[in-house]
C-alpha cells in the first residue's frame, strides 16, 4: 500500500489522500497514525482509492473508526473508490456493497 497526502489545507482544516495497492492489517500501521491526526486535526477529510487490489477487514474497521469519529464531532468524511473487481465482489460479499457510500459521510 502506498499513500499520499494531497492536499493540506491548514486554514479550511481540509486533507485529501490518495490510497494505492493492497491496503491490509500487514501495512496499514503508517495511515493509522496519519488517520488520529486528522481525526483531531481536520473538519473535513477526502480519500480516494485508487487502484485497490486488497481491502482487508482491518482495513475497514481503520476508515469505519475514521468515519465514526467523523460522524460523532459533525465533521465531512468523503471516499471515492476505483476497486478491482475481485475486491469489489469480496466486499460485496461481507456486506460492503458499495465501500464509498459506507465510509463517506456529510457529502451533501
Amino acid at each position: 500500500m502506498e499513500y499520499r497526502l494531497k492536499t493540506d489545507d491548514v486554514k479550511r482544516r481540509f486533507r485529501e489522500y490518495e490510497v494505492t495497492g493492497d491496503v491490509s492489517v500487514q501495512n496499514i500501521e503508517p495511515l493509522v497514525a496519519e488517520m488520529k491526526d486528522c481525526v483531531s486535526s481536520c473538519d473535513e477529510l477526502a480519500i480516494s482509492f485508487v487502484g485497490i487490489t486488497e481491502f482487508d477487514i482491518a482495513a475497514l474497521q481503520l476508515f469505519y473508526s475514521v468515519k465514526n469519529s467523523f460522524v460523532r464531532d459533525k465533521k465531512t468524511m468523503r471516499v471515492t473508490c476505483d476497486l478491482a473487481p475481485e475486491v469489489a465482489q469480496l466486499l460485496a460479499n461481507c456486506g460492503v456493497g458499495d465501500l464509498a457510500k459506507v465510509l463517506s459521510f456529510g457529502v451533501e
